[in-house]
């Protein structure tokens, strides 16, 4: 069966996404993208007038915005707690077959404020309060500001992904003896319940 040949766009951000993850954003330079692909500098500088604009190509080529859309509109459950749960589940899923997004995002967050990551949680954030406001229907949440109920699930979800990689190796090899979904549901069952017992909370 005839395989076409990588375009010329595709070769560059194959190449720009190596060089960036390894060099980071201030290190990287069009040059470095244009070897790594085998490429005339002339030809990278065509595409892409500047690595800004260029990082923010990968992150549109590598944005997982459908998946993210989609995992939320089938999240199921019918208390606060199972919508939770299913909810964080499928967003897990979702980054870690998007690895190379979150690498990408971080270095955007570095070298631009995280603009790119902004602008993918408002895009999103329909969905999401979608799935608040059925956790809030059957009164089970305490009086909480929605928006607080919102940064707490998004970092709650970024820190899982993250942790991984911010472990160091002995630790990191010791946490995949036990299943992912284990460590996922404690983390969430530390945001639904706490960490003090209930006669320990003054």
């Amino acid at each position: 069966m005839f395989k076409r040949p990588p375009e010329t766009r595709e070769l560059i951000l194959a190449a720009a996404r190596e060089v960036f993850v390894q060099n980071g954003y201030a290190e990287t330079s069009l040059e470095q993208v244009a070897r790594r692909a085998n490429l005339d500098p002339t030809e990278v500088a065509r595409h892409y007038s500047d690595k800004e604009k260029l990082l923010a190509a990968l992150l549109r080529a590598y944005s997982p915005q459908a998946e993210l859309e989609a995992a939320l509109d089938a999240v199921q459950g019918e208390s606060a707690a199972d919508l939770l749960r299913d909810m964080m589940h499928r967003l897990v899923a979702v980054a870690q077959r998007h690895e190379a997004f979150f690498e990408l995002a971080l270095i955007d967050a570095q070298s631009n404020g995280g603009t790119f990551l902004s602008n993918l949680s408002a895009a999103i954030l329909p969905k999401a309060n979608q799935i608040l406001s059925r956790m809030k229907a059957n009164g089970e949440l305490r009086p909480v500001l929605d928006a607080v109920i919102g940064r707490t699930l998004i970092a709650l979800w970024i820190g899982y992904v993250v942790s991984e990689r911010a472990l160091p190796q002995a630790a990191r090899l010791a946490s995949r003896l036990l299943p992912q979904k284990l460590w996922l549901d404690g983390m969430i069952d530390l945001l639904l319940y706490g960490l003090l017992e209930d006669d320990a909370r003054g």
